[in-house]
């Protein structure tokens, strides 16, 4: 079985190298199946997300035309429940099963065995395989194996190729039809990986498609060519050394790690060997010889099952993109002494909007940025390295944005909205009259921070306001908004931008800056954050089925000495160099919280120990996050210095609902008279401590609406976004101490967020403010614009 399955596999590969046209290598696969493993029908189906169903993607045995219009939930008919359930079904007259579902004209009545496989890989379902057979037995076991040993190379196949775009033009859009205001502007929805509002006319990048641009050609002269190669593999290691410089000086958590491994590639003795191969053995020009060499490689990444290997393909692209650009470019100059690289090209005077179906490390850092006010993309999530260099410089940007290359065209207007997660194409007069005024109340009340000093009460009640930050580059935004200090440093950042767990050394330079940047304010450091939706590919954590519920936090730093101890260790290290605080996330009792602080007084030991100089005044904290810890408050308090309120985190579990979802509910959850009470409660409770502090580091912290009402529940500190600093200050001057108090006891009493709501708004607005909140452009077919924050 073992080498029939790696001829397949091979079989497979060689079927995916030979064309570009997905679907055309998926209808060959589906093919090759059916006649190795000798059924009568082969079929795929991809689970499609926007239209939330299981799609015919390609099929043997079938009626051709059934592909892109057979459709299905999850959980409907056989092959819906093998998706929802991520388990093998192999059945033996399909047709009497109570899950059975009969879809017309495929043809499929003939066939009386069913067996449907999860395509999935890493934890991801994509799709189900299914094979059917005319006679009535259940599938023997070596088919059921081989089948199962597909699924992740079927999977990579899935997730790289986007099969149903083309199929989806006809169907989809049909069911969901493109947004338009009256005037014929579009809007279109992403995910934000950075706040803010941006304006601008649209720069498509255009994508660098080299690999299907070069064609066969050969040289004349194998020393001639390889001396070429030479040169052109010393040009790209001096470029990639000069970006390792660029992204050392942008954004210095990355500590050059993306550009590192591109060296490595330049220095794989396996690699360049395959290219000088190419290029004596097949008499291959260098540029060709790049391209097949890339192939192979690409199609290795492909069928690798560990996901963090496959995500360094993206890396591997980049580096032999350069390595060809250099090539193509050398060779030009050589026939053409005037022409010019355009490669490096980017938008001239003026205000534009980067558009990009993806961004590459090395775009990000060689395209010129001074007029860029906002970036946009099909592909890429909050980890990305477009969002990590957005944050860097401060620049609105959002990711995930389906059909944007499809419907944008250079230079439309473009209005990038992050708050309401929004771009408006060519948007009509109100909502660029809705921009203006946005920008005009935004411009005066950061006037009005910079001259203001501390912020406080109508009555002289004094309120922290400190910042959310992940990078060091970030500091800088400090003083631009008025910060108290830092309120919470993300320190997973610093390894979710990475390849590989950072070592105690890198942690100690990055978090020392940190310390310095922040001068005589204190900085409170969430220790290392990740599990649930926060994802570490190189751990190689165990899949489960819920992991907002699962180890994350500091569950999973008490199973992991080898990260909880360095990272503490770092921590400690670096806060000789201010007022340091340290905060546990997700404790959810006291046994949680008496195991992490046993493990840092360990670590402050072994520093004493080793003569390592480190903080020995600093305060421990948590975060405030789990119900249950809620209700132990009172054993809690007794053994930290402060609290901090998780309110996205205490949402969520409060409400039982899905943070990654549900984005009205949660903000809507955030006003709540429950929620409310529950914030007040522990409030009061703090009141008998005066030695500690409470803090609130959520969402709701710079939302201006429930500003008054969360002083009014007795918390005296707020963390949130630089950007929001300044409306949250101007808000708090308008309200006294016991006006706050009566508020939050009107909002407590009330039975619905809708009430709690309109009366803030009502109040806020007889006090002359104009708050910006929540989706920013605010349009009359969005009948949530006046709930509050969109969540980070």
């Amino acid at each position: 079985m073992i080498s029939g399955l790696l001829k397949l596999m091979r079989k497979i590969s060689e079927a995916i190298a030979e064309s570009q046209d997905y679907s055309l290598v998926l209808g060959r696969i589906v093919n090759l199946l059916a006649d190795n493993l000798e059924v009568d029908v082969c079929s795929v189906y991809e689970f499609d997300s926007k239209r939330q169903a299981l799609v015919l993607a390609a099929t043997h045995g079938l009626n051709p035309d059934s592909v892109g219009l057979v459709s299905m939930k999850p959980g409907e008919g056989l092959t819906g429940n093998c998706y929802s359930k991520r388990a093998v079904i192999n059945v033996s007259d399909p047709e009497q099963h109570p899950d059975y579902m009969f879809f017309p004209n495929t043809g499929e009545e003939k066939y009386h065995s069913f067996l449907g496989i999860p395509i999935s890989v890493g934890g991801k379902c994509v799709g189900v395989l299914t094979l059917q057979r005319c006679i009535k037995e259940e599938f023997p076991t070596p088919v059921v194996d081989m089948a199962r040993s597909l699924s992740p190379q079927l999977a990579n196949l899935v997730l790289n190729a986007g099969v149903l775009t083309t199929l989806d033009r006809g169907v989809a859009q049909a069911q969901e039809p493109e947004r338009l205001t009256k005037s014929g502007s579009k809007r279109l929805s992403g995910s934000a990986t950075n706040p803010g509002v941006a304006k601008g006319l649209a720069f498509k990048f255009k994508v660098r498609d080299l690999f299907n641009e070069i064609e066969h050609t050969n040289h004349s002269d194998s020393d001639t060519e390889l001396e070429f190669f030479d040169e052109i593999l010393k040009q790209t290691r001096e470029a990639t050394l000069e970006l390792e410089d660029r992204a050392v000086s942008v954004f210095s958590e990355a500590d050059a790690a993306i550009f590192n491994s591109h060296l490595m590639f330049l220095e794989d003795k396996a690699l360049m060997d395959m290219i000088r191969g190419e290029i004596v053995e097949h008499r291959h020009s260098l540029e060709f010889s790049i391209v097949v060499a890339y192939r192979k490689f690409e199609r290795k990444f492909l069928q690798m099952d560990n996901a963090f290997f496959r995500e360094r393909l993206v890396d591997f692209k980049d580096v032999m993109l350069r390595l060809l650009e250099n090539a193509k470019f050398s060779r030009r100059r050589q026939i053409d002494s005037n022409a010019n690289d355009t490669s490096t090209l980017g938008p001239g005077e003026g205000k534009w909007i980067l558009a990009a179906d993806e961004l590459l490390p090395s775009d990000l850092l060689r395209i010129p940025l001074d007029n860029i006010s906002g970036i946009v993309c099909e592909k890429g999530g909050g980890t990305s390295h477009v969002a990590v260099l957005a944050k860097a410089l401060d620049i609105p940007a959002m990711l995930g944005v389906r059909n944007l290359m499809q419907t944008i065209k250079d230079t439309d207007e473009l209005l990038l909205d992050c708050h309401s997660e929004k771009l408006y194409i060519n948007p009509d007069k109100s909502i660029l009259q809705q921009f203006s005024d946005l920008e005009q109340s935004k411009e005066e009340a950061e006037d009005e921070s910079v001259k203001s000093g501390e912020a406080g009460t109508s009555d002289g009640g004094k309120v922290m306001l400190r910042a959310n930050i992940s990078l060091i580059c970030e500091t800088s935004l400090l003083n631009k908004y008025g910060a108290d200090g830092i309120g919470l440093y993300r320190s997973e950042f610093l390894y979710m931008i990475r390849e590989y767990l950072p070592s105690e050394d890198s942690q100690y330079k990055v978090f020392s800056s940190i310390m310095k940047a922040s001068k005589k304010d204190s900085i409170t450091f969430r220790v290392l954050d990740v599990g649930g939706d926060k994802h570490l590919p190189y751990l190689e954590l165990p899949h489960e089925d819920n992991p907002a519920l699962g180890l994350r936090g500091i569950r999973l730093l008490l199973t992991r000495p080898d990260l909880f101890r360095p990272h503490l260790r770092a921590i400690l290290r670096a806060g000789v160099f201010g007022k340091l605080r340290i905060m546990f996330p997700m404790v959810a009792n006291l046994e949680d919280l008496l195991a992490a602080i046993e493990m840092l007084e360990r670590v402050e030991e072994e520093l004493h120990r080793e003569n390592i100089p480190h903080s020995e005044d600093y305060e421990v904290g948590i975060m405030l996050e789990v119900p249950s810890a809620v209700f132990g408050l009172d054993s809690l308090i007794q053994h930290v210095d402060f609290m901090s309120i998780g309110s996205n985190d205490l949402q969520q579990y409060m409400f039982a609902f899905d943070r990654a979802g549900y984005i009205s509910e949660r903000n809507y959850n955030a006003f709540n008279p429950v929620f409310l009470k529950v914030i007040s409660g522990i409030g009061e409770c703090f009141r008998s401590f005066p030695n500690k502090s409470l803090s609130l580091c959520g969402e709701l912290a710079g939302n201006p609406l429930a500003t008054p009402l969360l002083v009014g529940a007795g918390i005296r500190e707020l963390s949130m976004q630089p950007r929001s600093i300044p409306m949250v200050r101007r808000v708090l001057k308008k309200f006294s101490v016991r006006e706050c108090e009566d508020l939050v006891d009107r909002a407590i009493g009330m039975s619905t967020s809708a009430e709690v709501v309109i009366m803030m708004e009502n109040i806020v607005n007889a006090k002359g403010i104009e708050v910006n909140q929540g989706p920013v452009i605010k349009t009359k077919t969005d009948p949530n614009i006046k709930i509050d924050a969109v969540p980070s």
